[in-house]
């Protein structure tokens, strides 16, 4: 398992944003990764970490809107 940067809960780990994990989880923007969940502020950044969840979750990654 590689090592993974910080990301908070509520955190959208491609952009950065605060995302309320329950409304995410409603609108099926939730999704695991390694036995850990992400939440994401919209379909752009839940199809960007599914094509490529370690470069998002990079040490060196910084989250950018």
């Amino acid at each position: 398992m590689a090592e993974h940067r910080p990301v908070a809960q509520n955190e959208d780990p491609v952009c950065g944003m605060t995302v309320d994990p329950a409304e995410a989880r409603k609108k099926g923007l939730a999704r695991e990764h390694e036995g850990r969940e992400y939440v994401f502020c919209g379909k752009g950044c839940y199809l960007e970490f599914g094509d490529d969840p370690e470069a998002f979750l990079a040490v060196g990654y910084v989250a950018q809107m």
